[in-house]
């Protein structure tokens, strides 16, 4: 987040320099983009809002996309989940930021947690680690008596995959040569479990 709030402010003050409008368009990697760039239609995208004092921020966020870490990168991330680097499973995580509108009720919603129980035991008889991570534990006081959760408030793991927060729950699926497929924001549990077992294709 530390990573953020910085792009937020450079961008707010390129923006007051030369120009004095009160929205800004950017992508969820911290772009300026135009208006024209932002309202595209695509079932890939999703549209949300960010606050300042004085500027609000339309950001087009790609639900569904790829990326590659750096083998420092993926190293640090190794030692954050505990994993041994040699070991070649798929990485799967699981990333709660925190609580906001989205996923309020699901602590106390039996859909969520008998997805959790089932899914846990389905990625136990796959190729793939599931893990379950927090940034904060507001709003997870049932879910952390389900299974095991690792603890990121320091958010090592969230900067190296979450620029901003996403609505509801993350995932990301890492394969063993540090690329990874990420879903930002609400996702389909079957659908990140079929990324990370399915034939590994970037």
């Amino acid at each position: 987040m530390k990573k953020l709030l910085t792009a937020i402010i450079l961008l707010t003050l390129n923006q007051i320099l030369f120009s004095q409008k009160k929205e800004i368009y950017i992508n969820d990697h911290l772009e300026i983009i135009s208006k024209e760039d932002y309202k595209k239609r695509g079932v890939n995208y999703r549209l949300q809002n960010i606050e300042t004092d004085s500027v609000l921020y339309r950001v087009r966020v790609e639900h569904e996309g790829k990326g590659k870490l750096t083998t420092t990168e993926f190293s640090k991330l190794k030692k954050s989940l505990n994993v041994l680097e040699a070991d070649t499973k798929n990485i799967v995580i699981h990333y709660y930021q925190g609580l906001d509108a989205c996923n309020q009720h699901a602590d106390k919603n039996q859909f969520v947690i008998d997805d959790i129980r089932n899914y846990n035991r389905k990625f136990k008889k796959s190729n793939s680690n599931l893990y379950f991570v927090y940034k904060e534990t507001k709003g997870l006081k049932n879910r952390l008596d389900i299974t095991t959760w690792i603890d990121d408030t320091s958010g090592a793991i969230e900067n190296l995959f979450f620029k901003m927060e996403y609505p509801c729950d993350s995932a990301v699926v890492i394969f063993p040569d540090g690329n990874y497929i990420i879903f930002r924001g609400e996702h389909n549990w079957e659908k990140v479990f079929n990324t990370a077992t399915e034939k590994y294709t970037m």
